[in-house]
Formats: structure tokens, sequence, C-alpha cells
């Protein structure tokens, strides 16, 4: 009979050391989810001070609106945007065509 309640106190102490580390587990879950709540709060706060400026808005539709006429005036072809050097190290067989 004696064993019998050195193996269960034994068992028991193996439960609660468990039981423990689970607890530690959650404790850690809820502080990395605490910290990402806080997280959303700062870029939420950040993000509607950045969208409240209605004059920033404005400039940017002004600047959106040039685009266009931008991107009209790039080279067409893979050609024209191609360097004319075949390596940035002339040690490495850079040669200029």
């Amino acid at each position: 009979m004696e064993v019998l309640a050195w193996v269960g106190l034994v068992v028991s102490w193996l439960l609660v050391v468990l039981v423990v580390k689970f607890v530690f587990l959650v404790l850690r879950v809820v502080k990395q989810t605490r910290r990402l709540a806080e997280m959303s709060r700062d870029a939420a706060v950040h993000l509607a001070e950045n969208v409240s400026d209605i004059d920033a808005f404005a400039q940017l539709e002004l600047v959106a609106g040039q685009l266009a006429d931008a991107v009209r005036g790039l080279p067409r072809g893979a050609a024209a945007a191609r360097p004319r050097v075949s390596s940035v190290s002339p040690g490495l067989g850079g040669r200029f065509s």
C-alpha cells in the first residue's frame, strides 16, 4: 500500500509540473497577443493621422494626374533600358559594348 501511495504522489507532482508548464505557455501567448493588439492600436492611430490630412490628398491627386505624361516620356523597349555595360566589376569580365 505504501508503494502505491508513493507512485500516486510522484504522478501527482508530475501532473502539477505539467499544468504549471501549460499555464506559462498560455501566459506567453496572452502576452504576445497583447503586444500585437498594442501594435495594431498604434498602427491604427498613425493611419488615422495620415489620412486626416485632406491637403496632402489634394496634392497627391495633382501628382497622380501628371504621372500619365511622365510615363509616356519613358523609353519603350527593353533595349533602350538595358545598360551598355556587361558587368559592374571590370575584374569580372566587364566590357563596354
